[in-house]
């Protein structure tokens, strides 16, 4: 009997020492065994054959080739899992692998600075140093996702803003009120932009906003670079190119399954998406052009805003919107904001 028991008892401890040592090894990353095969989804927003998706599944490939076929990346783009916000909630939750898409600070407003401060970068290479792995952004941002179950792996820059219209607005270039509704993001920080800047921000998901503006629920929508312009060129007349941020998206994937890798892996993915944000930084001012082209030879009007014009859209905004920006995110993070944003006489030129 007794000998029964401690065999048992013995067995059981053993089974706990096994299970701590496989969890230890998952967390770590390290000495992992990559006797695996995954089969990961990744979301991303923008449409099929557009610039994210191409990156994306470019990236995709990548890993799939670094890692032996351990890691296979499948690429859902056009936001078919669902609006980028609840894409956010389902990484978090683990139902979604990966997403290459913005980060929503739905659950910790400090994540608004992961993604959107209006005008807080002055010029391209600014943006490029902040948002490098290891950047001052990176660096900040990092630790607040591994608190909601997220390992941010890069940053992905989708290029500088502006917005689509279906006229030119009255005023727009002093910031007056024109009575206009945009459709800008569920961030209170794009609401406050947008109404500084003359505009009534009324807030729809992107996935929505094409059918809204066609049954006239608002005149226009912002959020993103020329390349989102160009899918509303059905039903929008006019392109300003606002520059009142710089996109970023994020590559990011569940922690849990993160861990799951071998420090290998790991490695391999970084650097499928160091590649892939490189390209992106150099290609990004190219695909701009291309897109506003696009917009023109179809028949919309596009407005390039002067440096002085730019320069006094930054200034009022950051006088107005800024302020509340300490209270969203706390004044320690708009501080970091504050120490690292640029001067406004090289707004956009780079």
């Amino acid at each position: 009997m007794v000998k029964r028991f401690w065999g048992l008892f013995m067995s059981f401890i053993l089974g706990v020492f096994l299970t701590l040592g496989l969890s230890t090894q998952a967390i770590a990353g390290k000495n992992v065994s990559q006797n695996y095969h995954f089969k990961w989804r990744l979301s991303q927003v923008m449409p099929v054959g557009g610039p994210t998706d191409i990156m994306a599944k470019a990236f995709a490939k990548e890993v799939k080739k670094a890692t032996d076929n351990r890691v296979d990346i499948k690429v859902y783009s056009g936001g078919v899992l669902g609006d980028w916000v609840d894409i956010y909630s389902y990484v978090m939750q683990g139902s979604v692998e990966m997403a290459l898409q913005p980060i929503a600070p739905t659950y910790d407003p400090r994540l608004n600075v992961a993604y959107y401060v209006p005008y807080m970068f002055t010029d391209t290479e600014e943006a490029k140093k902040g948002y490098a792995i290891g950047g001052w952004i990176y660096r900040l941002v990092s630790p607040m996702l591994k608190e909601e179950n997220i390992k941010l792996i890069s940053f992905y820059p989708s290029g500088w803003a502006g917005m689509t219209i279906s006229e030119i607005p009255k005023g727009w270039q002093s910031m007056k009120p024109n009575g206009m509704k945009l459709r800008v993001m569920p961030l209170k920080a794009t609401e406050l932009t947008w109404k500084a800047l003359g505009y009534v921000p009324t807030t729809i998901p992107y996935n929505e906003a094409y059918s809204a503006i066609s049954k006239g629920v608002v005149q226009g929508e912002s959020g993103g670079p020329p390349h989102q312009g160009y899918q509303f060129r059905d039903v929008q007349k006019v392109w300003i190119q606002y520059n009142d941020f710089m996109e970023p998206y994020a590559l990011f994937i569940n922690s849990k399954d993160w861990a799951k890798l071998s420090k290998h892996d790991q490695q391999a993915i970084v650097s499928a998406a160091r590649n892939m944000d490189q390209k992106r930084w150099t290609d990004f001012q190219r695909s701009a052009k291309l897109f506003l082209k696009k917009m023109k030879d179809y028949g919309m009007t596009i407005i390039i805003p002067s440096e002085k014009q730019l320069q006094s859209f930054a200034k009022k905004v950051r006088a107005v919107v800024w302020p509340q920006m300490d209270k969203m995110v706390g004044k320690t993070v708009m501080n970091d904001v504050r120490k690292h944003a640029g001067p406004l006489n090289l707004l956009g030129t780079k």
